[in-house]
């Protein structure tokens, strides 16, 4: 079983619904948002896709987890297309210029395994694109943790689960072992997990964004669009189509 699909079932105990993620993607649309077609590459189990497509937004959700995308559908009930697919085919899945917006918010670019696959992942999402369209992303701000040796990242603890997550780095390969452990309360029951993960540097992301065909790039410490420091965690992302 697949990282995600073993977490599934807890996915929004873990990582409930967070409000900053509509309020940023309001502050970088313009109105009006009725008819805007939006991708949400790694859509998890729907939470945001819901919430934009009551907005007047036309969402896609897609994801490569199976289990998540049965969640997601348990909330939609058929309304918006929650499709099964690898973030790495979306020239093949979609036809150039259909979405006014891109999302890829959650850590999931950094399940591509190299600087090549993201480019070429910057690279689908800007053939995906209308021109002038946004791309928006969050992942986390790897040089810090690269830089300052970040192994452990914030404990999630609530009444149902606590998510314990920390960082093996191997340098030679520079990749990251994403360990986690995921307890359940009400069962005393434990899920881990390992999966690796490329740790992209700011400058490489901008550079790939760059040569894909984004200007106007932009770089947060947050869905607020705080000003990034160099120990800042998040790293959120605003990119425009040229």
């Amino acid at each position: 079983m697949s990282f995600y699909s073993s977490i599934a079932e807890y996915y929004d105990f873990i990582f409930p619904f967070n409000r900053a993620h509509v309020d940023f993607v309001k502050s970088c649309i313009e109105q009006p948002y009725e008819g805007k077609m939006v991708l949400d590459v790694g859509c998890g189990t729907g939470d945001l896709a819901v919430e934009l497509t009551g907005m007047g937004f036309r969402v896609t959700g897609i994801d490569y987890d199976q289990e998540m995308l049965a969640e997601a559908k348990k909330k939609d009930q058929g309304s918006i297309p929650f499709l099964h697919m690898d973030m790495r085919d979306l020239s093949k899945a979609f036809k150039p210029a259909t979405f006014d917006v891109v999302l890829c918010f959650g850590n999931t670019l950094v399940h591509l395994s190299d600087v090549a696959e993201t480019g070429a992942f910057c690279g689908g999402v800007r053939e995906a694109l209308k021109g002038n369209g946004k791309f928006l992303l969050q992942i986390l701000n790897y040089d810090h943790i690269l830089d300052h040796g970040v192994w452990e990242l914030p404990l999630i603890e609530n009444d149902t689960v606590r998510f314990e997550r920390s960082y093996m780095y191997d340098g030679a390969a520079n990749l990251l072992a994403f360990e986690t452990k995921l307890y359940v309360k009400a069962t005393g029951s434990m899920i881990e997990n390992t999966i690796p993960l490329y740790p992209i540097r700011k400058g490489e992301l901008k550079a790939a964004l760059g040569k894909a065909g984004f200007a106007g790039i932009s770089f947060y410490a947050g869905f607020d669009k705080s000003p990034l420091k160099d120990d800042s965690l998040p790293l959120v992302v605003e990119a425009q189509a040229t």
